[in-house]
């Protein structure tokens, strides 16, 4: 046992390097490419243990069984370990904010809606413009007359008009970013992936994020948001810019601006 120590700690070495070294490759080098989350993964959570195991079970075959089991598991826990690093504690210093003027004193003013957010709805009413890309609009509508200031969110496809969602936020703190395919709706920390095309919002058994709550002074105008969908698709480390709503202002990420309501 002695003998195999130095050996067992080599493969584990190895087999963590092997592992570091497919996760640089597809978070530097590729940067983060959601479709192939699934190839390096299996390579950094399965190759990087396997080569430990089989290094240090070729030093004692006598016991090799067990000490691939043991080998393959401690880097296996390793990798998780880094993996959770990655995805849970470092996305957050990819976090940017802004800080809250006094004027967002939580008051609005039902005709001080500035002319490039207002977006016409159906039965003439007229939204807030929260966020947009060629595809979708979301858009809001305050209810200015109750102190919590409840928010109703419209997805809304551009090109037929059509009201593709809508979703009803109790209080005025809503912030929402757009990728390619879905859109981000966040309240006070608790989000949503809704699916930009269909409305609909998507089944995901895991999401990960860092996102604050925008109720300490300050609006988080970017974040990162992981998804795994039960349907198999992955969104991996996006940078998404966020827009919002909260305390009586209007908090546009690219170009940073902070309109009161």
């Amino acid at each position: 046992m002695n003998q195999a120590t130095p050996f067992l700690r080599a493969g584990i070495a190895v087999g963590l390097g092997v592992s570091i070294l497919c996760g640089f490759v597809y978070l530097q080098a590729l940067r983060a490419p959601s479709s192939q989350f699934y190839i390096f993964a299996a390579l950094a959570f399965l190759g990087g243990p396997a080569v430990a195991g089989i290094l240090d079970a070729l030093g004692n075959p006598a016991r090799r069984v067990g000490i691939f089991l043991h080998s393959s598991g401690i880097t296996f826990v390793g990798v998780f370990i880094l993996f959770i690093f990655v995805y849970v504690v470092l996305i957050r210093f990819f976090t940017t904010d802004v800080t809250l003027p006094a004027y967002c004193d939580g008051t609005y003013t039902r005709n001080n809606l500035p002319f490039q957010l207002a977006y016409p709805l159906p039965h003439n009413e007229t939204g807030i413009l929260i966020n947009a890309d060629e595809d979708v609009a979301v858009v809001a509508t305050l209810d200015y007359d109750q102190p919590a200031h409840a928010i109703t969110l419209f997805v809304i496809n551009k090109a037929t008009d059509e009201t593709l969602a809508d979703f009803y936020i109790p209080e005025d703190n809503i912030a929402v970013a757009i990728d390619r395919g879905a859109i981000y709706p966040i309240s006070d920390g608790l989000g949503l992936l809704v699916d930009k095309f269909t409305g609909k919002r998507v089944d995901t058994f895991l999401t990960i994020d860092a996102y604050g709550r925008n109720n300490e002074g300050f609006f988080e105008t970017s974040g990162i948001v992981s998804s795994w969908a039960r349907n198999g698709s992955v969104k991996s480390l996006p940078y998404l810019s966020f827009n919002g709503i909260v305390r009586g202002c209007y908090i546009s990420a690219t170009p940073q601006a902070i309109i009161k309501l």
